[in-house]
């Protein structure tokens, strides 16, 4: 399911939102002054998707509504509650959420929240009896080894065996209106890059912080420098294991080949052009090392009594290098635009080392020692081409930010190249008219209130 419109009632008490997605160009920009919602308006979105209510909890709202294209509704919204405690009134706030599916009832499902007077032991004792895990709010927790968050619901089914406490919740359903919620979300998936988006919390711990307590921040672009070279070394392997098997097969498959199934010369000889054309792109793009290619004159020495085994060659070289396809387009794009924008210095890629950037007088530069607006272009760029799946709702909190004005005006140029590729929606929050530049079109004002 895709998201179609995005609605909210008296966010903060009073600003009242209608958010169409725009579907054809798939780049929809909200923008508005300070204070006006943008950055909350995401958070909300990408909680709702990721079923963390606890969210919802904290902002004031009246009504938030999702529709998607499928004519489903999912409208969460807060009622006050009238207490008694001790002879006074108070008040408490509950969550509901009412799903309209086409052909089918409403439902309606009421978010039980999980409250720390629910358990009989203090939820921060939950860090010391596993110290891989640092509560950072109420609802979660980083978890060292592998970096994720996790809300308080995944940490007690994951470490339930661990936890030699005895919880009682005083409703069971705190567990169960997310699965329920989640299956029905399954097929939407959100990513949200924040503007905090150049460190990150590193999922290996000082070996001096014996509990764990001291948060490491690493640099994202030397994470991601790490992860393109695993992704490499994993469609290199992929490479081998294909060619060691069409290589122990080439045989049978030789004498199997007929006559009537063989190119001519000349189909063959530009068949061989195009590989080794393919070849040489695969090199410049870091992903096979360079090596003598095959030589024009023996192109043209093709005849009938090499014909069929040139035949059956070309097909297994062109299946082995289809490995590398999707690969090499989303590095070619991330390439092509980050040195059509960094002045003064050039990025190629490395099997071994990942991001490798050189002056102009050759000089090696670490990613790190990139300025600030360098790296926020990086990590935007490799999080949309790596890290997003296809149909994916990819949201950016203010993308201009350390951006000079002219990357600003060319944002959205590359960002349609990326979309056009990898197929996926945009939802961007930004104070920036040179983000905009003439796409007018693509905005919808948060105009706040004129109370």
């Amino acid at each position: 399911m895709k998201i179609q419109k995005i609605e909210v009632e008296k966010l903060f008490g009073e600003f009242d939102y209608e958010i169409p997605l725009n579907e054809k160009d798939r780049i929809t920009i909200i923008h508005g002054p300070n204070g006006s919602g943008k950055t909350i308006l995401l958070t909300l979105v990408n909680a709702f998707l990721n079923s963390d209510f606890y969210k919802f909890r904290e902002i004031p709202f009246k009504s938030f509504k999702l529709y998607f294209d499928n004519q489903t509704v999912f409208n969460l919204y807060k009622e006050d509650l009238e207490l008694k405690k001790k002879g006074n009134s108070d008040k408490a706030i509950s969550l509901n959420l009412e799903i309209s599916e086409p052909g089918l009832n409403e439902i309606k499902i009421p978010i039980n929240l999980i409250n720390p007077e629910d358990f009989s032991f203090p939820l921060a004792m939950i860090n010391n009896v596993i110290p891989e895990l640092e509560q950072i709010d109420f609802n979660t927790w980083i978890f060292f080894p592998t970096g994720e968050k996790l809300s308080l619901e995944q940490v007690l089914e994951r470490f339930r065996d661990k936890l030699p406490f005895q919880f009682k919740l005083k409703n069971k359903l705190a567990f169960e209106h997310t699965k329920s919620i989640g299956e029905r979300l399954k097929n939407t998936t959100v990513h949200f890059i924040e503007t905090q988006r150049l460190l990150r919390v590193s999922p290996k711990r000082n070996r001096n912080d014996i509990m764990g307590r001291n948060q490491i921040m690493t640099p994202v672009v030397s994470e991601y420098s790490k992860e393109l070279v695993e992704k490499i070394q994993f469609k290199l392997a992929e490479y081998g294991a294909l060619s060691q098997s069409l290589d122990r097969s080439f045989p049978a498959r030789l004498v199997k080949v007929k006559s009537s199934q063989v190119q001519t010369s000349e189909v063959l000889q530009t068949e061989l052009q195009e590989l080794e054309t393919k070849r040489s792109r695969l090199i410049a793009a870091g992903l096979l090392d360079q090596e003598k290619g095959i030589d024009d004159k023996d192109i043209q020495r093709i005849d009938d009594s090499n014909r069929g085994v040139l035949s059956v060659y070309i097909s297994d070289v062109r299946e082995k290098l289809s490995v590398f396809d999707e690969l090499t387009e989303k590095i070619d794009l991330m390439v092509n635009i980050i040195n059509s924008r960094f002045a003064h210095k050039t990025l190629s890629i490395s099997k071994k080392e990942g991001f490798v950037f050189k002056t102009h007088n050759g000089e090696v530069l670490s990613p790190t020692n990139l300025s600030s607006g360098e790296q926020h272009e990086l990590v935007l760029l490799y999080e949309m081409l790596f890290k997003v799946k296809p149909d994916t709702l990819i949201m950016i909190d203010e993308p201009e930010l350390s951006l000079h004005v002219g990357w600003q005006i060319n944002f959205l140029e590359d960002l349609q190249k990326i979309t056009q590729h990898a197929k996926f929606d945009v939802l961007i929050a930004t104070h920036s008219p040179q983000i905009i530049n003439d796409r007018w079109d693509l905005t919808v004002e948060l105009k706040g209130s004129d109370k």
